[in-house]
């Protein structure tokens, strides 16, 4: 169940991360770059609502294995 937790966790935070910023290559560096957003869309909303449920969701796994 920690493993679950922890998939979850890290997907969330990816979800969001992913919905925000975008890696360029630049040269031989790489830079994280904000992505211009279109939030009239529903699938923005939907994209961080799903992140967020991720997150609580994996905190949730987390805190199982740990009482239990």
């Amino acid at each position: 169940m920690l493993l679950v937790g922890i998939l979850f966790f890290m997907l969330g935070l990816f979800t969001i991360l992913n919905q925000k910023y975008t890696v360029k290559r630049i040269g031989k560096e790489r830079n994280i770059v904000e992505k211009a957003i279109d939030r009239s869309t529903g699938l923005y909303k939907y994209r961080i609502f799903l992140g967020i449920l991720s997150i609580v969701l994996g905190i949730f796994c987390i805190l199982n294995y740990i009482i239990y």
